[in-house]
C-alpha cells in the first residue's frame, strides 16, 4: 500500500474475559497506541448475558458517546433486552435510565456516568464506545474513613497493569472478574471503592429518576434508503447536531451488500475521520470476506489506492484527500461505519471552474436540503439519485427567499 499504509490498522482479535457474557473477540482501535496522532479511541462488542460493566467515574475533558444495537447491523433495529445506565452531573444524584431500543448516549465531559447493568439479555446486544481522545482518561471518587475525598485519576498511559506492574495498563479486562466477584480484595483500593459504588448503584437503583438527562440519550429512527440491494434496509445512524443539539460526534453504519462505489474526493478542513471496515455481525467482526479500494493522498491528483481485504480502520487526518471507496468484492456483507468527531459532518471538494482554474466548495450535513422538500435537512436516502426527472441532485437546490 506504500506510503499510506501507516494510516491503516489492522484491527487485531482481543479476547475480553466477562466470564462468558461478552462474544469473543472484539474489535478495539485504541487511538494513539493503534495508529500515532489519532484522537479517538472506539470499539464493538457484543454481550451475550447479563452482567453489569463499568463503574461510577467522568472524563475531564472529552466527551464519549455509547452506541447500543441489535448484534447484526443487517438487522440492526432486531433488539431485545432492557439496560439500565447511570448518569448525572452530581455523583450523589445519578439517576438510572431505562434502554430497552437501539440508542445513541453522549456524555458530555465532567459528567458522572456508570455503570451499565445489563438486567435483561434477551437477544445478544452490540455496544461500542467512541471517547473522542487518542489516549483514555477517567476519574473516579473515593469517600475514606475519616470522610475526606480523592478524585483518583486512571490513563492508559499512567496506570501500570494490576496483574504485572511492569507494563502498562491496556484495559485488557483480565482484572475485572477479581473487581466484579470480591471487590474488597482487589489490589487497587481506589478501583475496588469504585465497583462497590456501582454494585450499591445496582442494587439501589440511584437518585429518583426525574427526566432531566433524557437529552442526551437519542433513540435511533428506524431509517430506511433507496439505494436499492446496494446496502441493508434499514440503517441505523446518528446525524449529529441535527439530530441531537450539541453533539460533538457524527457517525452510522452502511452495510454493503453488493460491489458499488461511494463518495467523491474530498477533505474535512479541521478533523480527523475514522473509517471502520469490518464484518457486519459485530459477535464476529472478523467474519469478512471482501475486497475495498480507497483512495488516498495530500494532494487530489496524486492519490494513492489501498486494497483493504481484512477488518481494519483507516485514519483520515484532516486535510488529506480521500475517496472514492470503491466496495469492488462483497462476498459477505461489509459494515462500513465512518466516525467523524464533529457534531457537523462537512467537507470539502474540488471542482473545475469554466476557465479550467479550481475552486473549492464547502459542504455540511446542517446545510445540505432535500431537494424534494427544502424545509427538512437532507438525510442521504438516496431517492434524489435515482431519480431521473430531477434536475439537481445530491443536496443542492434552488434557493428562493422568502
Amino acid at each position: 500500500m506504500g506510503f499510506y499504509e501507516d494510516y491503516v490498522y489492522e484491527l487485531p482479535k482481543y479476547d475480553l474475559p466477562r466470564d462468558g457474557a461478552m462474544a469473543n473477540p472484539v474489535a478495539i482501535y485504541k487511538g494513539t497506541d493503534s495508529l500515532p496522532g489519532s484522537t479517538v479511541q472506539m470499539g464493538f462488542g457484543v454481550v451475550t448475558k447479563e452482567m453489569t460493566e463499568g463503574f461510577p467515574h467522568f472524563h475531564h475533558s472529552k466527551e464519549e458517546y455509547y452506541m447500543f444495537s441489535g448484534q447484526d447491523i443487517c438487522q440492526f433495529f432486531d433488539f431485545d433486552a432492557e439496560i439500565e445506565m447511570w448518569m448525572g452531573w452530581d455523583p450523589d444524584e445519578m439517576e438510572k435510565f431505562t434502554i430497552t431500543k437501539p440508542m445513541l448516549v453522549r456524555i458530555p465531559a465532567g459528567m458522572w456516568h456508570g455503570p451499565v447493568h445489563y438486567k435483561r439479555v434477551g437477544k445478544p446486544v452490540a455496544f461500542s464506545a467512541a471517547y473522542l481522545d487518542g489516549e483514555m482518561g477517567k476519574v473516579t471518587r473515593v469517600i475514606k474513613d475519616d470522610d475526606t475525598v480523592e478524585y483518583p485519576f486512571y490513563s492508559t498511559h499512567l496506570n501500570k497493569c494490576r496483574l504485572n506492574p511492569s507494563t502498562e495498563c491496556t484495559w485488557c479486562g483480565n482484572c475485572v472478574e477479581k473487581y466484579l466477584d470480591d471487590p474488597a480484595s482487589a489490589p487497587d483500593p481506589a478501583l475496588a471503592k469504585a465497583f462497590k459504588w456501582a454494585q450499591e448503584l445496582v442494587e439501589t437503583g440511584g437518585a429518583p429518576y426525574t427526566g432531566k438527562y433524557d437529552e442526551y440519550y437519542y433513540e435511533y429512527p428506524v431509517e430506511w434508503h433507496s439505494f436499492g440491494e446496494m446496502y441493508a434496509n434499514p440503517r441505523g445512524k446518528f446525524k449529529g447536531i441535527t439530530q441531537m443539539p450539541g453533539s460533538r460526534f457524527f457517525g452510522g453504519f452502511s452495510v454493503a451488500l453488493k460491489p458499488n462505489p461511494m463518495e467523491v474526493p474530498h477533505i474535512h478542513h479541521a478533523n480527523d475521520e475514522y473509517l471502520w471496515f469490518i464484518g457486519s455481525n459485530l459477535a464476529d467482526v472478523f467474519d469478512y470476506d471482501g475486497e475495498v479500494e480507497l483512495y488516498l493522498g495530500w494532494d487530489p491528483d496524486k492519490m494513492e489506492k489501498l486494497v483493504l481485504t481484512k477488518p481494519c480502520v483507516v485514519r483520515v487526518p484532516a486535510g488529506m484527500w480521500h475517496c472514492p471507496i470503491l466496495f469492488k468484492r462483497v462476498d459477505k456483507p461489509i459494515a462500513f461505519f465512518p466516525m467523524y468527531p464533529d457534531g457537523d459532518w462537512s467537507k470539502i471538494v474540488r471542482r473545475k471552474r469554466a476557465d479550467g482554474s479550481d475552486e473549492y466548495l464547502f459542504e455540511a450535513a446542517s446545510l445540505r436540503k432535500c431537494v424534494y422538500n427544502t424545509e427538512k435537512i437532507c438525510v442521504y436516502c438516496g431517492k434524489c439519485y435515482r431519480d431521473k426527472e430531477l434536475k439537481h441532485r445530491g443536496g443542492i437546490f434552488t434557493y428562493k427567499k422568502k
